[in-house]
């Protein structure tokens, strides 16, 4: 019975993926990419058969390709909108053009009604609406592409945003997460160079990400950490949400309402955007080499300014880690920068990097000098642009087979975003000057007594396991050399049958080539004296036959 619920159930997958290719069809031949269906097949499927006419293979890709996946991404609902979004992240992977394209792709998507809204969240309380909450706005506040934001009151006059999964969208984005692997293997298999970048394994990034994000439990998690982070006297100046647990599950999160606006509109409030520019830069920057625990998605939409002037944080569903390496890497990539040590800097990338191929390390040094020096040469530190200078390099590594993992550039895009919110609302920021102290810190701390004491404890601890593991680990492999269970080089048993066979080879060749002999000779005596009964060539021939007739018997028994 298993295996029949089984095989039903992967029936009915394929079924409802099916037809979801067929939509996909549809909306890639509407926009103009039909020639993208027929590369991959899809008009011979029988579902969408006769649906792409044949294209003009010489008419190339229709105009604004970019702006043109864009809109595609959007019309293909939630997995392929928050795909756009996390690629966007990705300049290592896709052109710079396309990356600020897909930076425009918003969740906005139709609504679902308030009686969904309500089924679900009644599904997750275990109860009605109205006993948990005084009041519940059944008009939505946002609606994205995975769930929906209504506002409420909890029982205590609390302001509360309730954030609702919508129905049946994890079946949608499970069927879309299958026929994206597939994508990979088409994009692999008709598309040579972009092997270089593993389709696949970015189909798998990506799983694993979308899913994380359809449980808002790792939401609250990522909330309750920031909370705890910055909830302390020395930063009053940002303020983060109040995760509600108890009302909180898989497909709903209740958490504490933020009043504020947008850091993009909130100078006409009269609030100072200078400090709170180089604030933004400073609370991502002890996100990252403090907590080793940043927001991976500091858009303008999910910076508030609240009514008292501090920066309120949102949408804590995609988050990047740096682990203490990875810290002390990205502190010497910013020293480095700082100080204009352009050859430290390749050091850097290529530390970071992971090799896809050969590298002629001179020739990649020699380019990131290059990069480096046309965006530092002639301006001063404050007029430089970091976001042309982090894309230049990325760049550069990708030309040179050196891909930047997705933390390092999830990092990078951050920067990059605060600093161009920094400089639209306060145009004097100075983001490497301002990163200085945070990386002094670092670089203090890494050669600080405490540090290296605690350095070499851990490489005493280990030699001390070592040694204590050492004899056990030594005595149970030489037992096993001895019982014969390991063997170390070449068996001495295995080495007389591979002699043995080799002699055996050698004399079959002799034999062979004997009879060879024998018969030539044959041949030519036979031509100086003819044929005679029991004549020297008579003689020869036979022996040649009788030769040639032993190696094909041993041959035939036991092969060559």
């Amino acid at each position: 019975m298993r295996a029949v619920y089984s095989n039903l159930r992967a029936a009915r997958t394929a079924i409802k993926d099916v037809g979801r290719l067929r939509q996909i069809a549809k909306v890639l031949v509407r926009h103009g990419l039909g020639y993208v269906v027929q590369a991959w097949n899809l008009q011979d499927k029988f579902v969408v058969n006769l649906l792409v006419e044949k294209r003009d293979e010489s008419m190339g890709p229709p105009p604004d390709l970019f702006e043109r996946i864009c809109v595609i991404l959007q019309e293909l609902g939630p997995t392929f909108v928050k795909l756009g979004q996390i690629l966007s992240t990705r300049p290592d992977l896709i052109p710079a053009e396309l990356c600020d394209q897909l930076k425009k792709l918003q969740d906005d998507v139709v609504p679902i009604t308030a009686a969904e809204a309500r089924g679900v969240l009644e599904a997750s309380l275990g109860r009605g609406v109205d006993q948990v909450f005084t009041r519940f706005d059944d008009a939505h506040l946002a609606s994205a592409s995975i769930a929906q934001v209504h506002t409420a009151t909890l029982d205590d006059g609390s302001e509360v945003v309730v954030k609702i999964q919508r129905p049946g969208i994890a079946d949608t984005i499970g069927s879309d997460l299958n026929i994206l692997y597939w994508v990979a293997r088409q994009i692999e298999q008709t598309i040579p160079e972009a092997q270089a970048f593993d389709p696949v394994s970015i189909a798998r990034e990506f799983d694993k990400a979308i899913t994380k994000e359809l449980d808002f439990n790792f939401e609250a998690n990522n909330l309750e950490r920031f909370k705890r982070s910055f909830d302390t006297d020395e930063w009053r100046t940002v303020h983060i949400p109040t995760v509600h647990r108890g009302l909180s599950s898989k497909t709903v999160l209740v958490m504490e309402r933020l009043r504020g606006v947008k850091i993009t509109e909130a100078a006409p409030f009269g609030h100072d955007m200078d400090a709170i520019a180089r604030e933004c830069v400073r609370m991502l920057l002890k996100q990252v080499f403090e907590d080793g625990f940043f927001h991976g998605d500091l858009h303008p939409g999910n910076l508030l300014i609240l009514e008292d002037g501090r920066i309120g944080l949102i949408d804590f569903g995609l988050v990047g880690r740096m682990t203490p390496p990875m810290k002390d890497r990205m502190a010497d990539l910013f020293l480095n920068l700082i100080t204009q040590n352009y050859e430290g800097l390749a050091r850097n990338l290529y530390d970071i990097g992971r090799k896809n191929g050969p590298l002629d390390y001179p020739s990649f040094e020699a380019d990131v000098c290059e990069l480096a020096d046309k965006n530092f040469g002639s301006a001063s530190l404050a007029d430089v642009d970091f976001g042309m200078v982090v894309r230049d390099l990325i760049e550069g590594a990708i030309r040179h087979n050196l891909r930047i993992p997705p933390d390092y550039t999830m990092f990078f895009k951050a920067l990059m975003t605060v600093e161009g919110i920094g400089k639209l609302v306060s145009p004097d920021l100075d983001l490497l000057e301002e990163s200085r102290p945070h990386i002094e810190a670092i670089i203090k701390q890494r050669y600080s007594p405490e540090r290296m004491l605690r350095a070499a404890v851990d490489t005493g601890q280990a030699f001390v396991k070592l040694s204590r593991q050492f004899p056990v680990t030594a005595h149970q492999f030489l037992t096993q050399i001895e019982d014969g269970k390991l063997a170390l080089g070449q068996d001495p048993r295995q080495f007389a049958a591979l002699e043995a066979g080799r002699q055996q080879r050698f004399n079959r060749g002799i034999l062979t080539a004997g009879a060879g002999t024998m018969l030539l000779a044959g041949v030519i005596l036979h031509g100086l004296k003819g044929i005679e009964v029991l004549s020297l060539p008579t003689l020869l021939y036979l022996g040649s036959a009788a030769v040639g007739f032993r190696v094909w018997w041993r041959v035939r028994g036991e092969g060559w």
